[in-house]
């Protein structure tokens, strides 16, 4: 019989490569999304699951698409064998051909199966797994991208790891494999030792009988528990017996009858497992891959005993991959789903659901969202599903509605994009109704469509049904109601990204109302409008206030100095560095934000006069080569400045 090339696996196996070459190089999108290099990942999946089902929420970068990948790896290897391993995994894909480069150099040697060095290795990818889940489970952050080195390579090592790790795992990846077949599947991959244990899946189902009932009864941590016996047994059963019993279904049968016994089965297999002397490919090593049974002279090598079946495992890993891609993206889980107060003595308990509330991203956004719920009476838990910015509110409708629920997550929004032209006086005012407008991210996405167009300086929202917006306007300006519609109701909102260049924001916005309003704002009302916020930045500091005061034995003097920029949140961001560096110096009272009368932010630092003087606050505080700043801990620690000012102030 003719040999026959396996080209379904080949064909899989370069797939994957030229996807993450795709990612690394060329900024592979999937739709109009940047694809993710962690989505994909079926053993980050099984940690997100994990930590969900012990945590009860999903860090930032755990998704429901690697979740039902990780799923779909577990039924494929119950079911059918490792089929990811042997078609999809870039990892075994390398070292598979690392390992026949190190042959063809003759350099390359195998461990043989059962050896006590193969016996000894193979309890680290279960030690790996163990210290991985713990640490996952424990922090609900994924402790893999630590090490993981397709993260490392995939991110160009950009990513949330740790160099040394990844670089160690790497070179276990490249140089184990040159010198050693399949060094790395074997012996160090930690999902490769999470499939073996789903194939003992009698033993595995066991165990979570176990980790259940533990729970019931009240054991801390019954997880640990699950998690250490899991990692023992089934290593205990890899060595003792390399082979599963009942699962997988799907297993390479041998025809006794027409095989010759030639060998070439075992030189194909990548883990050079010999079926010569087995009826049915029951090794714990086994991925289904296909090489022995397109090598076979006699065809004596079949999937599930059938010619017919010859390519059904590359069609069941292209299925399970296609339904895992299917369900993560129309199914998910909340990120958090918390309860506080009585919430079990409230009768009439309804929930609310809001969509597209953009600052609900991540696990901290939501944490942070359900923080500022707790706080609002009659809200007694929050649901939070960031793909899709959604939350769902569970509230007492005798305590609150809908409507003030609306109000409790808006935040209301000033914000300037310009100075009215020189020689202006005076802006033109209109007033909006915009619906779609919900939390403070609305608000960037939504100025960042107002600053594009022309003749806006700035903009003034505070809650309604719909939205009241304000907008200022040059007085020359022409705005009609249909250019504002048009121009609010896009489907997108372009956002310009840190290091240049720009991504566009999914939006939902509806201009309900247009009214122009017949009187002006004049120039410095506007201007003093818009720096409010600016404003808030000013405050004494306690211990000089308290130590100099209102003493007139320490007259005070108020040096004035420039700080053009201070509107713009990087500075405002940076200003609590100042104050704090401000704060520790003697004779330093107050620090006030202000607009002077040329227009210009300025800064005025009250000071005692027997202390400081221009010449000294200019050069010790103004120009300091480092602000010491005390933290919340009481620590003490040296910053760099975070601005520096450029002209020369003056007491005023």
């Amino acid at each position: 019989m003719k040999k026959q090339k396996n080209w379904m696996r080949n064909l899989l196996q370069w797939a994957v490569l030229v996807a993450i070459a795709g990612f690394i190089f060329y900024g592979l999108t999937i739709g109009e999304t940047p694809a993710d290099v962690e989505a994909y990942c079926p053993f980050g999946g099984i940690q997100a699951l994990g930590s969900y089902l012990v945590q009860g929420s999903l860090a930032c970068s755990m998704s429901m698409l690697q979740i039902m990948i990780g799923v779909m790896l577990a039924i494929g290897v119950i079911l059918f064998s490792k089929l990811f391993c042997g078609y999809l995994c870039p990892l075994g894909t390398v070292s598979e051909w690392l390992a026949k480069g190190g042959k063809k150099l003759k350099i390359n040697h195998d461990i043989p199966t059962g050896s006590i060095a193969d016996r000894i290795l193979r309890i680290v990818k279960y030690a790996l797994l163990f210290l991985i889940f713990y640490m996952t489970l424990s922090s609900s952050e994924l402790f893999c991208k630590n090490f993981d080195p397709y993260y490392a390579v995939a991110t160009g090592f950009k990513g949330e790891l740790t160099a040394w790790m990844a670089s160690i795992s790497i070179a276990l990846l490249f140089l184990g494999s040159i010198f050693v077949k399949m060094f790395w599947c074997k012996y160090i991959c930690p999902l490769g030792a999470l499939s073996n244990i789903f194939k003992f899946t009698l033993t595995f189902v066991g165990i979570l009988i176990l980790m259940w009932v533990l729970g019931l009864l009240g054991v801390s941590n019954a997880w640990v528990w699950g998690l250490a016996i899991a990692c023992i047994v089934a290593y205990l059963w890899e060595v003792i017996y390399l082979r599963s019993r009942v699962f997988p279904l799907l297993t390479i049968v041998r025809d006794e009858n027409s095989c010759n016994g030639c060998g070439v089965c075992v030189r194909k297999c990548p883990y050079s497992i010999d079926p010569r002397s087995l009826k049915q490919v029951r090794h714990i090593d086994c991925t289904l891959c296909g090489n022995c049974v397109s090598a076979c002279p006699e065809g004596s090598l079949q999937i599930g005993g059938k010619h017919s079946l010859r390519w059904l495992p590359g069609i069941l890993t292209i299925v399970l991959f296609g339904v895992a891609l299917w369900l993560g993206n129309n199914w998910e889980l909340p990120t958090i789903d918390e309860k506080w107060g009585n919430y079990e003595q409230v009768e009439t308990m309804k929930t609310y659901e809001i969509e597209g509330l953009t600052s609900v991203k991540c696990f901290g956004s939501s944490k942070a969202f359900s923080a500022k719920m707790q706080k609002v009476p009659g809200i007694y838990g929050v649901k939070t599903f960031v793909n899709r910015h959604a939350v769902v509110i569970s509230y007492d409708p005798a305590v609150t509605s809908p409507e003030k629920i609306d109000e409790a997550i808006f935040t209301p929004t000033r914000m300037k994009f310009a100075d009215p032209a020189p020689g202006v006086d005076s802006l033109a005012v209109i007033r909006l109704g915009v619906e779609g407008l919900h939390d403070k991210m609305d608000m960037v996405y939504f100025g960042a469509i107002l600053r594009n167009i022309d003749g806006i300086c700035g903009f003034d929202a505070q809650y309604g049904c719909p939205v009241a917006v304000t907008l200022y306007t040059a007085p020359d300006a022409e705005l009609p109601e249909k250019m504002l519609r048009d121009s609010i109701g896009v489907k997108e909102a372009r956002m310009l990204v840190h290091g240049g260049g720009s991504r566009m924001i999914p939006v939902n916005y509806k201009l309900m109302s247009y009214e122009p309003v017949a009187e002006r704002m004049a120039r410095r009302e506007f201007l003093d409008l818009m720096f409010e916020s600016t404003k808030a930045l000013s405050g004494s500091f306690k211990n000089n206030s308290e130590k100099y005061g209102d003493n007139s034995a320490y007259p005070k003097g108020v040096y004035e100095v420039e700080c053009r920029g201070i509107e713009k949140p990087l500075m405002k961001r940076s200003f609590p560095y100042f104050r704090g560096f401000l704060s520790l110096k003697d004779g330093i009272t107050r620090l006030d934000v202000a607009l002077n009368e040329q227009e210009i932010p300025v800064l005025r630092i009250t000071y005692v006069k027997s202390l400081w003087d221009d010449a000294k606050i200019w050069k010790d505080l103004l120009n300091a080569e480092v602000w010491t700043v005390k933290y919340t801990d009481g620590t003490l620690k040296d910053e760099e400045p975070k601005f520096i000012f450029k002209t020369e102030g003056h007491s005023i």
